[in-house]
């Protein structure tokens, strides 16, 4: 993590030392007129020396959750890209049951690990590392798939709305960025499925599907997981939008390979999320 153009060098350097961060030579802080943290390329911005301390704890409090359910092929890959960002205790891997080596390969890479003794799903998962995320004092919690098709330079920009404040739920849209390897079968069925969440949620996003979020730990205890499967990404979409929880969205490139289309949604998965949205109204 580099800090540039940033004024103020002994009020900085104290928050810094208060959040851990020492700061050796003082020329590493230039005054430009701006402040901002620069991590991988990504700049989030800030105004103040105040703004920039918020900026960092919210860095400092990203946790990310990677749910997984017989990922052995992806899980380690995926786990190092990671870690090359995000420090091994503020990953959390949640093991749905699976069969095959994805935990002991997890628990490998020295990260959280928390294991469901039967497949719950990918909303049980969620819920289940959300949960922990916030119960180890997450600010910023960020769902990761765990199937190679999410980059960590995408997570990084989508961190930045929620890290600068400006956004309760950053949301990772396939569909406004690279969309050259996503087959179009997936994309005509994600548009359907952007369709029905709007109906239900008064909001509509471009990729409700995504699996690449950041929430706001304010965000995420206003939204209750009941879904315990893929209907949980428009659940969680409808019930930030009823929170009045501000939803921006930010483009990413989608990773597709043999392996990764044969995971997510297909047609009959999108009718069971269609009927699950539709019980979730009546259980208001």
């Amino acid at each position: 993590m580099r800090l540039e153009n940033v004024r103020a060098e002994r009020e900085l350097s104290g928050f810094l030392e208060s959040l851990g961060i020492k700061v050796e030579d003082k020329d590493d802080l230039p005054f430009v007129g701006k402040y901002f943290v620069e991590v991988r390329g990504v700049k989030y911005e800030g105004t103040s020396i105040s703004s920039l301390r918020d900026i960092l704890l919210r860095l400092r409090g990203t946790y990310v959750v990677v749910p997984a359910y017989n990922e052995e092929k992806t899980i380690g890959q995926v786990l190092d890209s990671l870690l090359a960002v995000f420090p091994p205790e503020r990953i959390i891997v949640v093991n749905d049951g699976s069969s095959d080596r994805t935990e002991e390969i997890a628990k490998s890479k020295g990260v959280n690990v928390v294991t469901h003794l039967i497949n719950r799903g990918l909303g049980g998962a969620l819920g289940t590392g959300i949960a922990y995320a916030l119960k180890k004092g997450a600010r910023i919690i960020v769902t990761f798939d765990a199937d190679g098709q999410h980059l960590v330079e995408d997570a990084l920009r989508v961190m930045k709305p929620v890290v600068e404040g400006k956004a309760d739920m950053a949301i990772g849209s396939r569909l406004k960025g690279d969309v050259s390897q996503m087959p179009i079968i997936k994309r005509i069925g994600n548009i359907g499925l952007d369709l029905i969440t709007a109906i239900f949620s008064m909001k509509y996003i471009s990729d409700t599907q995504s699996g690449l979020r950041a929430i706001s730990a304010e965000c995420a205890r206003k939204i209750k997981i009941t879904c315990d499967r893929y209907a949980v990404s428009s659940e969680i979409i409808m019930k930030a939008a009823r929170n009045k929880c501000r939803i921006k969205e930010v483009p990413i490139k989608a990773v597709y390979t043999e392996y990764s289309m044969k995971k997510g949604t297909n047609v009959i998965e999108g009718i069971r999320i269609a009927i699950n949205l539709l019980l979730d109204v009546f259980r208001r």
